[in-house]
This record gives C-alpha cells, structure tokens and sequence, in this order.
C-alpha cells in the first residue's frame, strides 16, 4: 500500500491550511466578544461610587483579608487567571477594592497600583465571601428554582434569595411546597405579577411599607413561614437554576441595557425631591389608604411591587420624609456599563452587540466564560506565530505539524503557561 500524500483525499479531510485554521480561529474569537462585549482596560475606581457589576476573587480575599469587591475589568484583567471569581451582579454606590488594601498584596493591573485608600463608604455583605440567601455557597450546577434581588438592600446589602426561601418552610426543614402544571411555587406570585422585590429583613426595617401592601403598584403581602435550618434551594439533581434578573420579565425595555443584571427599570416617572418638597412647606394631603394591617405584626414579610408602583406613591411630608433615604422607591437608576469593545464592533459586523451579547450570556455562565477567554487570549497568538509561515508560503498544515506543535506545548513552553501571579 502506497503512504498517503497531502494530496490524497484521505489527508484532505485531516489537513486544512493555515487560512482555514486563522479565520476559524477568527471565528471563535469574534463568539468570545459576543459573550464580553465590554473594554475590559479601565478601573471604575477613578469614578468614585458607581451601582455597577460587581465580582469577588475568593483567592485574594481567602487569607483572612476583610471582603472585597472588583469591577468587571479588574475581575479579567488583574483577576481572570485566578479561578476563583463570583459573580455578584450589581451593587449600588460601591468604587473597585481592586490595588487597595483591602486586597493585600494585590495589585491593580489597570491603575499600576496597589496598597490603595479604599473607599470608606462601600457595604459588604455575605455575597462578598459567595453565601447568599441563607449563607447558603451559590454553585450553579446544583441550584433549584430562581433566585430574587432585594430591591431596597439596606438590611440585607441587596442579597438574593431563593423563591422557596422567600415562603419559608416548616420547622423540620421539610419543604412542602406544591408546583402547579407551569412548575410555579403555589404561593409565590407569577413573575409576570411583579418587577421588584423587597426582603423580609428590609421590609422589618422599614415597616411603614406595609401600609402599601395590596394597594395599586403593590402586590398582596407574601408572609414568610418558620425558618429552617437548612436552605431548600439547594439540589443535586437539579436541572437548571438561574438568578433572576430585574429585567427578565420585559426583555425589549429600551431602558434595560445591562447583560447580566441590568439597571433597574423605572415604572414610571420619579418623584419630586422630598426634601425641596418639605422645603417648600408641601401639604398634600396623605394618599395611602388606612391600611395599617396589625394581622402582619410580628410575622417576617416580603413585599413585591410592580413596575408603576413610583406612580402611586404618597407624596404627602410625613411619606416622603420615611421615602427620601431610599433613592431607588423615588427614581430609576443607572447601572453603570463600561464601554464597548471598539474591535468587538469590528468584528462583529451589526449593529445590536448588546443584543448579541444578552443571548450568549443567556446560555453560558459568565465566569466560565471570562476563564475560557483568558486562556483562548494566551493560546492564539502562539498558534497565529505557528501558523504565520504556512500561510505566507500557502502550504498545507499537515497533522504531523499539529501534533508536534502541541505536543511542544505540552512539553512546557512558559509561553503558553499563566502569567506568574505577582499577587
């Protein structure tokens, strides 16, 4: 039997040449820019206090550090390698801990700087160190039914919560909860029902927002049972999970632009300046119906609004006097977005990037993606560096060349190898 040539067809179908192997290459890169549209080459922290995405790196805060935050491009660019990130979608009026000394010995690629002032006024909660909910470890694969942000935050520091959790269960620990045919909670309220929700914890701190409860823009109080000891959210058969998202229920809002956890949507105009209001001596009259409800005394209660619950605010003095420290129940806010990557516009070749970006995140978790990408960067200018010499002389890449080249790879070249940490 006579050897195969690089002509025969059989070394066809294993061989391609290195103009077929750059533009798949090319392919495969311009799929990762969908998935992380956004320039990853500034720090926000020069910004000051931004509600932008936030992310931890359990490596560098596993020595006993206090927690800490990152922005979405120190988490690539100075944290990406780590391994180590959680996504904690976004915070409000929070600046990057990224080269402060909150994060000891680490330093900030972007800003060429560590051991950082950091900033005094940020809020840390059990997020920071990946406990959510019932200081339950979010782990993706093992997840069960949908999880809530709370709205308001300023107990919980804007935790999420399972739906089951937010019912409560039996002091056994046991479940009990029923699912209609649509695989719904029966007692939870239909997603489509409501936009925001506020937690039982932030609801007790601020129980002058049950006056609102079943009035127009509030949905029926959800009371929460006996807790147990254990968080019901956690399965290990359990198919798909996902954190809800504050604008999963109205996708095509032109005024929800974020990819993970957008900005929060308004539902409809703000509401004057409280304080300019009393300033000026306001005495509209107290609109909220008597509504005092002492059934919900003493019981933990979760509160959801819908998307106009702003239009039916009271705006009397005694109301927004209890209304004027939460920004959020006044006016819509911003999620801040670092800018497009100007070579992903490029690349891509449409318009609608964000578009794009929104439904490949829809079916890959963002930090395996944000690894994947970092090992993809290190790996193709190697393989270009390989290639180039084919191309320019329009040869053929044989298996055997391959082969070698990865077997070279995998014999040890720093070049392909993780950056040395310097943290």
């Amino acid at each position: 039997m006579e050897p195969e040539t690089e002509s025969s067809p059989e070394a066809a179908g294993i061989s391609q040449t290195a103009q077929d192997y750059i533009d798949a290459q090319r392919q495969l890169e311009i799929e990762a820019r969908e998935i992380l549209p956004y320039s990853f080459d500034a720090c926000t922290k020069p910004l000051g206090p931004l509600r932008q995405l936030i992310f931890a790196c359990m490596k560098c805060t596993s020595n006993g550090s206090s927690p800490a935050g990152i922005c979405y491009s120190c988490s690539i660019s100075c944290h990406g390698s780590h391994g180590e990130l959680v996504e904690l979608f976004s915070k409000r009026n929070f600046e990057c801990d990224c080269g402060t000394t909150r994060m000891p010995g680490s330093c900030c690629n972007l800003r060429k700087i560590q051991e950082d002032i950091p900033a005094q006024a940020n809020s840390y909660n059990q997020n920071f160190r990946n406990l959510f909910c019932q200081s339950e470890r979010y782990e993706a694969e093992s997840e069960l039914g949908t999880m809530y942000q709370c709205f308001l935050g300023d107990c919980c520091g804007e935790d999420w919560f399972h739906d089951r959790c937010i019912l409560g269960s039996l002091s056994d620990g046991s479940a009990d909860f029923s699912e209609d045919d649509s695989g719904d909670i029966q007692g939870f309220p239909d997603e489509d029902s409501f936009e925001y929700f506020i937690c039982w914890r932030c609801v007790s701190a601020n129980s002058w927002l049950l006056r609102y409860a079943g009035t127009p823009g509030f949905l029926e109080p959800v009371v929460r049972r006996e807790v147990a000891d254990a968080c019901p959210g956690q399965s290990s058969d359990a198919a798909i999970s996902r954190k809800r998202k504050a604008n999963d229920i109205s996708s095509d809002d032109n005024s929800a632009k974020a990819d993970s956890e957008p900005a929060i949507r308004a539902g409809g105009p703000s509401i004057a300046d409280p304080g300019a209001s009393i300033e000026a001596g306001f005495t509209q009259p107290c609109t909220i119906p008597h509504n005092e409800r002492p059934d919900l005394a003493n019981m933990k209660v979760s509160l959801f609004l819908r998307s106009d619950f702003r239009d039916h605010l009271c705006q009397c003095v005694s109301c927004l006097e209890k209304i004027k420290n939460h920004r959020c129940l006044l006016e819509e806010e911003t999620t801040y977005e670092p800018p497009l990557d100007s070579d992903a516009g490029e690349s891509i070749g449409h318009d609608s990037l964000l578009d794009a970006g929104e439904k490949a995140l829809s079916t890959i978790d963002r930090i395996r993606a944000i690894e994947g990408v970092m090992a993809y960067n290190m790996l193709k200018e190697k393989v270009k560096e390989f290639l180039q010499p084919f191309a320019q002389e329009n040869r053929v890449v044989c298996q055997e060349d391959i082969k070698k080249y990865f077997e070279e790879l995998k014999g040890g070249s720093k070049a392909t190898q993780y950056p040395e940490d310097k943290s």
